[in-house]
């Protein structure tokens, strides 16, 4: 390890650069102490010095830069190219290489009449068909997600045997990879695959179903299994809220002779619902980014995101202006994602001003 370390760092001084790196923190913090604290001085130097000539008010900000940094750099420096792309059309990545498009991008997705051939736009259905698939999954896979999450967020926070062991059970799939998810529920959902063997062999169908691309079936089974991938990350918050409620309140209902369901609808649930608005808001965003465990399932239907991925030419032979096309409709999702998110800041700051 130490001769690759070394060959990659040949030639540059990197022994010297070291030497004054340390050398200059000697001079400036004047390490004292175990050698621990005189190594954490040295290495520290360039936080002492700033905090020496700014004094404590700057540092916090010193602290925040690299979170600023990331966020620019992957967030909102592709949100403004997003906006650039919308605007131009071309196959290249490149601005200097595309031809400002104003607001055509928009008319090749919105407007039922081509702006380039004059014709019928068949773009148009192709997107609206995405946006109803979507919502169809929405409507069924947040109310799903959110009950089921606080069913098992009110049965793990009580005392039962094994616990802890349950509530890992629960959260294991959310630390599984997506495609890793994907391609294990394809193993069973496949025309071949253990479901349709295991119900042949029990007599229940006379032959196999491909329950991923069959209308009848797809919608289901993407519900399903995106439910289970996500679950526990939606339960671990709901319990958190669960257990941030006074024991007292319980506590003195009991004594009082309330019964359990009672408690549940008069203390549990009205305490919860700033909780609960918070994981129904981000479980609407997140159905609406949902991408990587269909993509990898191949499921019959395709979410925005698949005919955002699909029309920018990531997958497939790149077209003329796909890229700009692609680029306008995730503008449009992140403006109504935006408005979910400012309905719930606005939610929430109207039940903590009652």
């Amino acid at each position: 390890m130490f001769t690759a370390i070394e060959a990659a760092f040949a030639g540059t001084g990197w022994p010297l650069i070291a030497a004054a790196y340390c050398a200059v923190g000697i001079i400036v913090s004047r390490p004292r102490g175990s050698f621990g604290a005189r190594f954490m001085g040295i290495m520290g130097w360039p936080i002492e010095l700033a905090q020496k000539l700014a004094g404590h008010g700057p540092l916090p900000y010193l602290f925040l830069l690299p979170n600023l940094l990331v966020f620019g750099i992957y967030t909102f420096a592709p949100f403004f190219i997003n906006i650039g792309f919308s605007a131009t059309e071309g196959q290249s990545i490149l601005f200097s290489e595309r031809d400002w498009a104003g607001t055509a991008n928009w008319a090749r997705l919105f407007s039922d009449i081509h702006p380039d051939t004059a014709g019928r736009n068949l773009e148009v259905a192709k997107f609206y068909r995405s946006v109803m698939d979507t919502a169809v999954f929405v409507v069924f896979q947040v109310p799903i997600m959110v009950f089921f999450a606080l069913l098992t967020a009110l049965v793990l926070n009580r005392k039962i045997v094994g616990r802890g062991f349950w509530r890992s059970v629960f959260f294991y799939p959310v630390m599984l990879s997506p495609v890793v998810v994907g391609f294990l529920w394809t193993l069973i959902l496949k025309r071949q695959g253990v479901l349709s063997l295991t119900l042949i062999e029990w007599g229940w169908i006379d032959e196999p179903i491909q329950w991923l691309t069959d209308p009848a079936w797809t919608m289901f089974w993407s519900v399903f299994v995106y439910t289970w991938a996500h679950l526990g990350f939606y339960m671990l918050i709901l319990l958190a809220g669960l257990q941030a409620i006074p024991k007292d309140l319980y506590e003195a209902a009991q004594m009082d002779g309330t019964s359990d369901w009672r408690m549940l609808w008069r203390i549990t649930l009205p305490l919860l619902m700033p909780t609960l608005l918070v994981v129904t808001v981000l479980s609407l965003i997140k159905a609406f980014q949902a991408f990587e465990e269909l993509y990898a399932m191949q499921v019959g239907w395709i979410s925005i995101v698949s005919y955002i991925f699909e029309t920018s030419g990531l997958r497939g032979q790149p077209t003329a202006h796909g890229l700009g096309i692609a680029a306008t409709a995730s503008l449009a999702i992140a403006v109504f994602l935006a408005l979910l998110s400012l309905g719930q800041i606005a939610l929430s700051g109207r039940r903590n001003w009652q």
